[in-house]
């Protein structure tokens, strides 16, 4: 395999020679119809000439007709008539040209020197031209040699150094910001450089997300673990109460990886069931989702669609809203006010805001809320799985959409998501 600096010097001065060679091609496919037309023109020349001189012949001294080579005009019976090189009795008859006027022949002439070539003069030009051309040639093979390596040595370079950094993104390192000579591959340093961060961002997540699984998974078995084995020891009392317990225990599992699988199975859907929702079903649909619970927590749901239709996967975009609202009636506490709107943005994009009455949730958390397993301080009296909002945020980003959280200004959480509209719409 070839280095990429031998590479791009081979290339460089094939290039080079492939146009040195179309160059030459072009200007012999120049030359060639040049010294033809030169030719014609002293043919017709000559032709002319010959006529005047045999049709009067008494003005041949008064116009002194010139030619830089030999000359001789004869008349139909091979008479001499002119001649600027004496008597011309050397020259064969073969090489004569016929004179017509009239569509009759009235005489032949011989001339020397028709074609460009035939000059000596102008044979030594052609030939000054062709070493003028050819010291031209390797002048400008020489320089494309120096700029072909100057040129190979500036990208190979750069080239073999990045070719490090982006074997580094194996061991998920972030390769530094290089400036090179060539703005290009600057771009692609940074480019590398921010894959390496990402990557090492997402590997770190993992790993947080596993420490974060198992810590979740471990905590409501240990407690099944300790419940069953104290009923089995008789040291805790097998009654309805503990019966209790241990259900809660279950259903809290049976939660957390029904989570899990959810989440699994939106990021490894292939294809949205994208599709016309009306707005004022789905406000309908979602109040009596929530009904029961909103009388129990003794909380109001008011929903309003401003726009008649938006688009989306239906089950989907339900489920993200779903979560949305158990985590305001979770938190928001009882007795709390909630305001759904479905409206459209400033780019024909569907807008759905929730909005709660609740405490705020502390800046530093606003962002980390979506992420998986989180949960932070103002949930940890609640129960859940610190998945429904990451789940949330994984729909709305299939979606190609966007989901944000902000504090309102005297209390209360805003939730926003930002759906495209469809390009087929």
């Amino acid at each position: 395999m070839r280095s990429a600096y031998s590479w791009l010097l081979r290339s460089f001065l094939a290039a080079f020679l492939i146009l040195i060679s179309v160059q030459i091609l072009i200007l012999g496919a120049g030359i060639v119809p040049v010294l033809e037309s030169y030719s014609r023109s002293q043919i017709r020349h000559l032709d002319e000439l010959a006529q005047r001189i045999l049709i009067n012949p008494a003005e041949i001294s008064a116009e002194n007709p010139q030619h830089s080579g030999p000359f001789f005009v004869f008349s139909a019976d091979r008479e001499l008539v002119y001649s600027n090189r004496g008597r011309g009795r050397t020259i064969p008859e073969s090489d004569y040209r016929p004179v017509r006027y009239d569509g009759q022949v009235i005489g032949y002439y011989y001339a020397g020197e028709i074609r460009f070539l035939d000059t000596r003069s102008n044979r030594l030009f052609l030939a000054s031209l062709g070493i003028l051309l050819a010291f031209s040639m390797f002048a400008s093979l020489g320089i494309a040699v120096l700029a072909a390596v100057r040129t190979a040595r500036e990208i190979a370079g750069p080239v073999s150094v990045l070719r490090r950094d982006i074997q580094q993104l194996r061991g998920l390192k972030a390769p530094e910001i290089r400036d090179f000579p060539v703005r290009e591959l600057s771009e692609i340093s940074v480019s590398l450089n921010r894959v390496g961060t990402i990557l090492a961002g997402e590997e770190e997540y993992k790993q947080q997300w596993m420490q974060n699984i198992a810590h979740d998974l471990r905590t409501p078995l240990s407690g099944l673990r300790g419940q069953l084995e104290g009923m089995r020891d008789g040291v805790l009392e097998a009654g309805p109460e503990r019966y209790q317990r241990t259900l809660k225990e279950l259903e809290r599992l049976e939660a957390m990886i029904a989570s899990v699988c959810e989440l699994s199975r939106i990021e490894n859907l292939k294809e949205l069931q994208i599709e016309a929702i009306s707005g004022e079903n789905f406000c309908r649909e979602t109040y009596r989702t929530f009904e029961t619970r909103l009388a129990e927590a003794g909380s109001s749901l008011t929903c309003s669609a401003k726009i008649p239709w938006f688009y989306a996967d239906g089950n989907l975009i339900r489920r993200a809203v779903e979560n949305i609202l158990g985590n305001a009636l979770a938190y928001a506490g009882p007795g709390a006010s909630i305001i759904m709107e479905i409206t459209t943005g400033d780019q024909d994009e569907t807008v759905l805001k929730i909005s709660n009455d609740g405490p705020h949730i502390p800046e530093d958390q606003l962002e980390k809320i979506f992420q998986r397993f989180y949960r932070g301080e103002y949930s940890r009296s609640t129960p859940g799985t610190g998945l429904g909002l990451n789940i949330s945020r994984e729909i709305v980003q299939r979606h190609g959409g966007c989901i944000s959280a902000e504090n309102l200004k005297s209390r209360g959480v805003a939730f926003t998501i930002t759906l495209p509209k469809p390009q087929s719409q």
